[in-house]
Protein backbone atom coordinates (compact mmCIF):
# COMPACT_ATOMS: atom_id res chain seq x y z
CA UNK A 1 0.00 0.00 0.00
CA UNK A 2 2.83 2.35 0.94
CA UNK A 3 4.59 1.65 -2.38
CA UNK A 4 1.36 2.28 -4.26
CA UNK A 5 0.97 5.68 -2.61
CA UNK A 6 4.58 6.60 -3.47
CA UNK A 7 4.15 5.51 -7.10
CA UNK A 8 0.90 7.48 -7.34
CA UNK A 9 2.61 10.61 -5.98
CA UNK A 10 5.50 10.21 -8.45
CA UNK A 11 3.12 9.77 -11.39
CA UNK A 12 1.05 12.78 -10.32
CA UNK A 13 4.15 14.93 -9.84
CA UNK A 14 5.51 13.84 -13.21
CA UNK A 15 2.26 14.58 -15.01
CA UNK A 16 1.95 17.93 -13.23
CA UNK A 17 5.50 18.80 -14.26
CA UNK A 18 4.77 17.89 -17.87
CA UNK A 19 1.55 19.89 -17.73
CA UNK A 20 3.40 22.90 -16.36
CA UNK A 21 6.08 22.61 -19.05
CA UNK A 22 3.36 22.43 -21.70
CA UNK A 23 1.76 25.60 -20.31
CA UNK A 24 5.12 27.35 -20.29
CA UNK A 25 5.80 26.30 -23.88
CA UNK A 26 2.35 27.51 -24.93
CA UNK A 27 2.87 30.82 -23.17
CA UNK A 28 6.30 31.36 -24.71
CA UNK A 29 6.45 34.30 -27.07
CA UNK A 30 9.04 33.70 -29.76
CA UNK A 31 10.98 36.79 -30.73
CA UNK A 32 10.67 38.18 -27.19
CA UNK A 33 12.14 35.33 -25.17
CA UNK A 34 14.64 37.00 -22.83
CA UNK A 35 15.79 33.62 -21.52
CA UNK A 36 17.36 32.54 -24.81
CA UNK A 37 17.49 35.82 -26.76
CA UNK A 38 20.95 37.18 -27.57
CA UNK A 39 22.65 39.89 -29.61
CA UNK A 40 25.76 39.40 -31.70
CA UNK A 41 27.88 42.13 -33.32
CA UNK A 42 27.94 41.59 -37.08
CA UNK A 43 29.84 44.23 -39.04
CA UNK A 44 27.94 47.52 -38.52
CA UNK A 45 24.86 46.14 -36.72
CA UNK A 46 23.66 44.07 -33.78
CA UNK A 47 21.84 40.94 -34.90
CA UNK A 48 19.21 39.51 -32.55
CA UNK A 49 18.63 35.75 -32.39
CA UNK A 50 17.11 33.03 -30.22
CA UNK A 51 18.33 29.45 -29.85
CA UNK A 52 16.14 26.38 -29.25
CA UNK A 53 16.90 22.67 -29.08
CA UNK A 54 20.03 20.62 -29.73
CA UNK A 55 21.54 18.92 -32.76
CA UNK A 56 22.55 19.97 -36.26
CA UNK A 57 22.31 23.78 -36.68
CA UNK A 58 19.24 25.05 -38.52
CA UNK A 59 18.84 28.77 -39.24
CA UNK A 60 15.37 30.30 -39.69
CA UNK A 61 15.18 33.45 -41.84
CA UNK A 62 11.90 35.39 -41.94
CA UNK A 63 10.20 37.51 -44.59
CA UNK A 64 10.17 41.23 -45.39
CA UNK A 65 9.17 43.40 -42.43
CA UNK A 66 8.61 40.41 -40.17
CA UNK A 67 10.64 38.74 -37.43
CA UNK A 68 11.35 35.52 -35.54
CA UNK A 69 7.69 35.61 -34.48
CA UNK A 70 6.62 34.41 -37.93
CA UNK A 71 8.13 30.98 -37.23
CA UNK A 72 6.08 30.38 -34.07
CA UNK A 73 4.49 27.33 -35.73
CA UNK A 74 7.83 25.90 -36.84
CA UNK A 75 10.18 26.36 -33.88
CA UNK A 76 8.57 23.77 -31.54
CA UNK A 77 8.64 20.97 -34.15
CA UNK A 78 12.03 21.78 -35.66
CA UNK A 79 13.80 22.38 -32.33
CA UNK A 80 12.84 18.89 -31.21
CA UNK A 81 15.29 17.57 -33.83
CA UNK A 82 17.72 20.39 -34.64
CA UNK A 83 19.46 23.24 -32.86
CA UNK A 84 17.37 26.10 -34.18
CA UNK A 85 18.84 29.58 -34.55
CA UNK A 86 15.91 31.93 -35.23
CA UNK A 87 17.28 35.26 -36.46
CA UNK A 88 15.86 38.76 -36.88
CA UNK A 89 17.27 40.07 -40.15
CA UNK A 90 19.02 43.43 -40.31
CA UNK A 91 16.67 46.40 -39.64
CA UNK A 92 13.82 44.08 -38.64
CA UNK A 93 12.54 42.60 -35.41
CA UNK A 94 14.98 43.45 -32.63
CA UNK A 95 18.04 43.71 -34.87
CA UNK A 96 19.54 47.12 -35.55
CA UNK A 97 20.09 48.89 -38.85
CA UNK A 98 22.90 50.91 -40.40
CA UNK A 99 23.14 53.55 -43.11
CA UNK A 100 23.72 50.93 -45.81
CA UNK A 101 21.14 50.17 -48.48
CA UNK A 102 19.35 46.88 -47.85
CA UNK A 103 20.07 44.06 -50.28
CA UNK A 104 19.85 40.29 -50.09
CA UNK A 105 23.61 40.11 -50.64
CA UNK A 106 24.18 42.35 -47.60
CA UNK A 107 21.86 40.25 -45.44
CA UNK A 108 23.48 37.04 -46.70
CA UNK A 109 26.83 38.53 -45.65
CA UNK A 110 25.31 39.08 -42.19
CA UNK A 111 24.25 35.43 -41.95
CA UNK A 112 27.62 34.20 -43.24
CA UNK A 113 29.36 36.24 -40.53
CA UNK A 114 26.89 34.86 -38.00
CA UNK A 115 27.73 31.26 -39.00
CA UNK A 116 31.47 31.94 -38.90
CA UNK A 117 31.38 33.81 -35.59
CA UNK A 118 29.47 31.02 -33.85
CA UNK A 119 31.68 28.44 -35.58
CA UNK A 120 28.69 26.50 -36.93
CA UNK A 121 29.14 23.63 -39.36
CA UNK A 122 26.90 21.53 -41.61
CA UNK A 123 24.32 24.32 -41.36
CA UNK A 124 20.83 24.10 -42.86
CA UNK A 125 18.74 27.14 -43.85
CA UNK A 126 14.97 27.56 -43.89
CA UNK A 127 13.98 30.88 -45.45
CA UNK A 128 10.44 32.15 -45.86
CA UNK A 129 9.79 34.80 -48.55
CA UNK A 130 12.69 37.30 -48.28
CA UNK A 131 14.41 34.76 -46.05
CA UNK A 132 14.33 32.34 -48.97
CA UNK A 133 15.93 34.96 -51.20
CA UNK A 134 18.71 35.31 -48.61
CA UNK A 135 19.06 31.52 -48.62
CA UNK A 136 19.63 31.54 -52.40
CA UNK A 137 22.27 34.25 -52.03
CA UNK A 138 23.98 32.29 -49.25
CA UNK A 139 24.17 29.13 -51.35
CA UNK A 140 25.61 31.11 -54.26
CA UNK A 141 28.13 33.26 -52.37
CA UNK A 142 29.00 30.96 -49.45
CA UNK A 143 28.46 27.35 -50.55
CA UNK A 144 31.03 26.09 -48.04
CA UNK A 145 28.86 27.33 -45.14
CA UNK A 146 25.55 25.80 -46.21
CA UNK A 147 24.43 22.17 -46.14
CA UNK A 148 20.85 22.39 -47.47
CA UNK A 149 18.36 25.20 -48.11
CA UNK A 150 14.57 25.28 -47.90
CA UNK A 151 12.87 28.24 -49.58
CA UNK A 152 9.19 29.03 -48.97
CA UNK A 153 7.55 31.54 -51.32
CA UNK A 154 10.88 32.90 -52.58
CA UNK A 155 11.61 34.74 -55.82
CA UNK A 156 14.96 34.84 -57.64
CA UNK A 157 14.29 38.00 -59.67
CA UNK A 158 12.39 41.20 -58.86
CA UNK A 159 10.65 41.37 -62.27
CA UNK A 160 7.45 39.55 -63.19
CA UNK A 161 7.21 37.34 -60.13
CA UNK A 162 3.99 38.61 -58.58
CA UNK A 163 0.80 36.63 -59.17
CA UNK A 164 -2.44 38.39 -60.01
CA UNK A 165 -4.75 39.06 -57.09
CA UNK A 166 -7.65 36.60 -56.89
CA UNK A 167 -10.89 38.15 -58.09
CA UNK A 168 -12.94 36.83 -55.20
CA UNK A 169 -12.99 37.75 -51.53
CA UNK A 170 -12.77 35.10 -48.84
CA UNK A 171 -15.47 35.11 -46.18
CA UNK A 172 -14.36 36.16 -42.71
CA UNK A 173 -15.27 32.73 -41.35
CA UNK A 174 -13.30 30.88 -44.02
CA UNK A 175 -11.29 28.07 -42.34
CA UNK A 176 -7.96 29.46 -43.60
CA UNK A 177 -8.65 32.91 -42.17
CA UNK A 178 -9.90 31.50 -38.87
CA UNK A 179 -6.91 29.16 -38.64
CA UNK A 180 -4.34 31.92 -39.14
CA UNK A 181 -6.15 34.68 -37.21
CA UNK A 182 -3.97 34.35 -34.10
CA UNK A 183 -0.79 34.12 -36.18
CA UNK A 184 -1.69 37.23 -38.18
CA UNK A 185 -2.57 39.10 -34.98
CA UNK A 186 0.78 38.24 -33.39
CA UNK A 187 2.75 39.14 -36.52
CA UNK A 188 0.85 42.30 -37.40
CA UNK A 189 2.94 45.43 -37.01
CA UNK A 190 5.99 43.37 -36.09
CA UNK A 191 8.28 46.30 -36.89
CA UNK A 192 6.54 48.66 -34.47
CA UNK A 193 6.21 46.12 -31.68
CA UNK A 194 9.82 44.90 -31.62
CA UNK A 195 11.98 47.70 -33.02
CA UNK A 196 14.59 49.20 -30.72
CA UNK A 197 14.70 52.31 -32.93
CA UNK A 198 11.07 53.38 -33.50
CA UNK A 199 12.12 56.82 -34.74
CA UNK A 200 13.87 55.17 -37.71
CA UNK A 201 10.87 53.08 -38.76
CA UNK A 202 9.68 55.38 -41.59
CA UNK A 203 13.15 55.16 -43.18
CA UNK A 204 13.35 51.41 -42.57
CA UNK A 205 9.97 50.88 -44.25
CA UNK A 206 11.21 52.78 -47.33
CA UNK A 207 14.38 50.69 -47.39
CA UNK A 208 12.37 47.46 -47.15
CA UNK A 209 10.13 48.60 -50.01
CA UNK A 210 13.14 49.49 -52.18
CA UNK A 211 14.64 46.11 -51.37
CA UNK A 212 11.76 44.33 -53.11
CA UNK A 213 11.70 46.82 -55.98
CA UNK A 214 15.41 46.43 -56.85
CA UNK A 215 16.32 42.92 -55.72
CA UNK A 216 16.96 40.04 -56.09
CA UNK A 217 18.77 39.92 -59.42
CA UNK A 218 19.67 36.27 -59.85
CA UNK A 219 19.65 34.86 -63.38
CA UNK A 220 19.08 31.30 -64.62
CA UNK A 221 22.83 31.10 -65.28
CA UNK A 222 23.72 32.14 -61.74
CA UNK A 223 21.23 29.66 -60.28
CA UNK A 224 22.82 26.86 -62.32
CA UNK A 225 26.10 27.45 -60.47
CA UNK A 226 24.52 26.49 -57.13
CA UNK A 227 25.26 22.91 -56.12
CA UNK A 228 23.59 23.07 -52.68
CA UNK A 229 20.50 20.83 -52.40
CA UNK A 230 17.27 22.87 -52.28
CA UNK A 231 13.66 22.21 -51.37
CA UNK A 232 11.59 24.84 -53.18
CA UNK A 233 8.18 25.31 -51.51
CA UNK A 234 5.35 27.56 -52.70
CA UNK A 235 1.55 27.48 -52.73
CA UNK A 236 -1.01 27.27 -55.50
CA UNK A 237 -2.33 30.70 -54.39
CA UNK A 238 1.03 32.22 -53.44
CA UNK A 239 1.94 35.81 -54.25
CA UNK A 240 4.77 34.26 -56.27
CA UNK A 241 3.56 32.89 -59.59
CA UNK A 242 3.69 29.15 -60.15
CA UNK A 243 5.72 29.74 -63.33
CA UNK A 244 8.35 31.73 -61.42
CA UNK A 245 8.55 29.07 -58.70
CA UNK A 246 8.92 26.28 -61.27
CA UNK A 247 11.61 28.29 -63.04
CA UNK A 248 13.53 28.63 -59.77
CA UNK A 249 13.25 24.89 -59.22
CA UNK A 250 14.27 23.97 -62.77
CA UNK A 251 17.38 26.15 -62.80
CA UNK A 252 18.73 24.88 -59.50
CA UNK A 253 20.77 21.76 -60.38
CA UNK A 254 19.89 19.90 -57.16
CA UNK A 255 16.35 20.70 -56.11
CA UNK A 256 12.99 19.26 -55.15
CA UNK A 257 9.68 21.07 -55.70
CA UNK A 258 6.70 21.09 -53.35
CA UNK A 259 3.52 23.03 -54.23
CA UNK A 260 1.07 23.29 -51.35
CA UNK A 261 -2.57 23.06 -52.50
CA UNK A 262 -5.31 25.32 -51.16
CA UNK A 263 -2.79 27.64 -49.52
CA UNK A 264 -1.40 31.17 -49.79
CA UNK A 265 1.94 32.87 -49.10
CA UNK A 266 1.24 32.05 -45.45
CA UNK A 267 1.41 28.27 -45.88
CA UNK A 268 3.74 27.73 -42.85
CA UNK A 269 1.02 29.29 -40.69
CA UNK A 270 -1.89 27.71 -42.55
CA UNK A 271 -0.52 24.16 -42.69
CA UNK A 272 2.36 23.94 -40.19
CA UNK A 273 2.22 20.16 -39.74
CA UNK A 274 2.48 19.63 -43.49
CA UNK A 275 5.24 22.20 -44.00
CA UNK A 276 7.24 21.09 -40.96
CA UNK A 277 7.00 17.48 -42.08
CA UNK A 278 8.32 18.24 -45.56
CA UNK A 279 11.18 20.32 -44.14
CA UNK A 280 12.22 17.49 -41.81
CA UNK A 281 11.88 14.85 -44.53
CA UNK A 282 14.14 16.89 -46.83
CA UNK A 283 16.76 17.67 -44.20
CA UNK A 284 16.89 14.15 -42.75
CA UNK A 285 17.40 12.30 -46.05
CA UNK A 286 20.33 12.45 -48.48
CA UNK A 287 19.54 14.41 -51.63
CA UNK A 288 19.33 12.22 -54.71
CA UNK A 289 18.54 12.84 -58.35
CA UNK A 290 15.62 10.67 -59.32
CA UNK A 291 15.60 9.16 -62.79
CA UNK A 292 12.05 9.68 -64.08
CA UNK A 293 12.13 6.20 -65.63
CA UNK A 294 13.75 4.31 -62.74
CA UNK A 295 10.60 2.22 -62.20
CA UNK A 296 10.94 0.73 -65.69
CA UNK A 297 14.43 -0.61 -65.09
Amino acid sequence: MYKLIIITIIIFASSSCKSEKAKQATALVYGSNQTVGKYIDIDDIKLYYEVYGEGQPLLLLHGNGSSIVSFSNQIPALSSIYKVYAIDSRAQGRSSDSTQELSYKLMADDIASFIKTLNLSNTNIVGWSDGGNIGIELALAYPELVNKVVTIGANYNHDNYLAEVDRFEMEKDDPLIVKTADWVSINHNSLEKLSNNPSKLPLIRKKLARLMEKYPNFTPDSLKKIQTPFLVIASDHDIITIDHTVSLYKHLPNAYLFIVPNASHLSPAEFPILINGEIIRFLDNPYRRIDKYYFLK
